[in-house]
């Protein structure tokens, strides 16, 4: 079993990834210490003196880089806070191995490895038309709310088809009703 370091590296790098499809940066590293220091427990004080500067400057970076979060994972992020509101949201499982590049948006998992996400049933993808009428049943609340925020972050319908585990005529049609 991995250790729980590299669990929270999976899922810093997956947070890494979130920040660059929205904002187009990276974490830097100031950033990444923190978001690693205070996943392991550790004070402010304490990854300031691991990144050689001082406890304020790392409460402010600390601020803003909760602040960002909140918006993008649509949550109140904070230090007291990160670690449960991370778990809670699927980034992690300790009984699982992390994978990367996966995103979960209200109560739906999006996984970005195509391995590991579930195979929709023949049935299912067999059955579906281009004229579906944005009423389907195939198509939850959550589905369509999750094309809408993927749609937002800027992927194109076949990513989010693949991601969703949809077809690409179900994203398209929801998408250009």
């Amino acid at each position: 079993m991995r250790s729980q370091a590299m669990d929270w590296q999976g899922v810093i790098n997956s947070l890494d990834s979130l920040i660059f499809q929205e904002t187009g940066q990276h974490l830097d590293n100031l950033q990444t210490a923190i978001l690693r220091g205070v996943l392991n427990g550790h004070q402010y004080s304490k990854i300031a003196d691991d990144y050689n500067c001082t406890t304020g400057h790392v409460k402010d970076e600390g601020y803003e880089l909760w602040q960002l979060l909140s918006n993008l994972l649509e949550e109140d992020i904070a230090k007291s806070n990160l670690r449960a509101t991370l778990e809670r949201l699927g980034f992690t499982n300790p009984q699982q191995k992390i994978i990367e590049n996966s995103i979960q948006i209200g109560n739906l998992n999006l996984y970005g490895n195509p391995g590991s996400q579930p195979k929709p049933s023949a049935s299912k993808t067999d059955s579906v038309k281009s004229d579906i009428p944005l009423d389907d049943p195939e198509l939850t609340e959550n589905q369509r709310r999750a094309i809408a925020k993927l749609t937002s972050f800027h992927l194109t319908p076949a990513q989010i088809a693949e991601a969703l585990g949809l077809s690409l005529e179900q994203v398209q049609h929801h998408i250009n009703p």
